[in-house]
């Protein structure tokens, strides 16, 4: 039986995400009364692709990264998702096998949610079912702008676009991320990166230490970026 204190710092989690933001204590109780924590430590896969989709998750603590891997397992980084964000609920509505690894990125904590009570509520609740909705529409044009940047930007454009959108903390603002890792991000090797921001680095632009980059001129970045507009620099490839 999980504390009362407990259940609060979960409803506190969980009332931040915009799936579950507005609903009642209540409402949350009935999800939470089902719900387990479990710690992460990094690489660990805490989801894979094909699996059953059995649960979604809610991070308490720490980051985990979306991952694909192509037919020689070679991995691409689709998003990097930090404290409050849920992710494993594709699988769970749809009650096919998850679509994509889920890898945690730093040691934490997460907030497992089953199956069967999240079900209950979108059977129940209407504003439920439309934050599902619209969730579901926000991952589909996020995966539109990344599509249109593979297909349509030159790498430097794609790393800066990557380094704004994965940038987190007070600025100036970081990017924990190896070179590798960024590499896999935006399609490119870890030299070509890495070629990149050392001539970023010796215009002042970025600050680079072991898998960390610091965004020192944010405007400058951003000209070398999508530009003005969408993440992927106004063009729509639908909706």
């Amino acid at each position: 039986m999980n504390s009362t204190e407990t259940l609060s710092n979960w409803r506190a989690t969980l009332s931040k995400t915009k799936l579950f933001a507005g609903f009642q204590p209540a409402d949350l109780d009935r999800l939470l009364g089902h719900a387990r924590e479990t710690k992460m430590r990094r690489g660990e896969v805490l989801l894979r692709a094909g699996d059953p989709g059995d649960s979604m998750m809610a991070i308490l603590l720490g980051e985990v990264r979306v991952m694909l891997a192509d037919a020689q397992g070679r991995d691409q980084i689709i998003n990097t998702l930090g404290v409050g964000a849920v992710f494993g609920e594709m699988a769970l509505f749809d009650g096919k096998p998850r679509s994509a690894d889920v890898v945690a990125a730093t040691n934490g904590r997460l907030l497992i949610i089953e199956r069967g009570p999240v079900q209950a509520l979108l059977a129940s609740d209407p504003r439920f079912a439309v934050r599902v909705i619209e969730i579901l529409c926000g991952r589909l044009r996020d995966t539109l702008v990344q599509l249109d940047a593979m297909l349509f930007q030159d790498v430097a454009t794609r790393l800066a676009t990557s380094l704004l959108g994965l940038a987190h903390g007070v600025k100036p603002r970081r990017v924990d991320m190896t070179q590798a890792a960024l590499g896999q991000a935006v399609g490119a090797s870890r030299e070509i990166v890495n070629k990149r921001l050392r001539a970023w680095e010796a215009e002042g632009i970025v600050g680079l230490s072991p898998g960390r980059v610091l965004l020192l001129n944010e405007a400058a970045l951003f000209s070398r970026g999508a530009g003005p507009g969408t993440p992927g620099g106004g063009r729509s490839l639908a909706g």
